[in-house]
């Protein structure tokens, strides 16, 4: 069952708050697939740099609002693949709306059209016992209810 939930911050976009993470994968599957096909070696070059970029933006944005670096909080994927997305592992004490806005965020220009995907961990540093996923667009939000529910709290 879902069912979509404005926040009560109109920053963000339209959030599609599901039961689990499974629920997630279904919503995603809904979509489109992404495979980017490259035309030179150099094309493709370009694409993991600019896979790079958000990557490095992705961890700024969390350094600057965790005050943390890569380890305890939160851990980058560094390997790209040709589907215009990012995935972050996070804390959930990383986890907040000032971050979704953040995230969010960088989904422009060149990035408009990637997503990042967060899977969120009552704790990383220990057993990363599952708290919640959510796929960040630029025009759209899915996340698990846990993930909805602890953004209400701060809103």
């Amino acid at each position: 069952m879902s069912n979509v939930r404005p926040m009560s911050v109109s920053t963000l976009p339209p959030c599609l708050v599901v039961a689990s993470a499974t629920h997630v994968e279904l919503e995603l599957l809904k979509l489109p697939p992404v495979e980017v096909e490259f035309d030179s070696p150099a094309e493709e070059q370009r694409y993991e740099e600019a896979d790079n970029r958000l990557a490095v933006k992705i961890q700024e944005a969390i350094v600057a609002l965790s005050g943390e670096a890569e380890g305890e909080l939160f851990h980058t994927n560094w390997d790209w693949f040709p589907s215009k997305s990012r995935s972050v592992e996070l804390d959930v004490q990383a986890f907040s709306l000032a971050l979704v806005r953040q995230l969010v965020s960088l989904l422009t220009a060149e990035y408009a059209d990637w997503r990042i995907h967060l899977n969120v961990y009552r704790s990383l540093a220990q057993h990363a016992q599952d708290f919640g996923v959510a796929c960040l667009f630029a025009h759209r939000i899915i996340l698990e209810r846990s993930l909805h529910e602890k953004l209400s709290t701060e809103a």
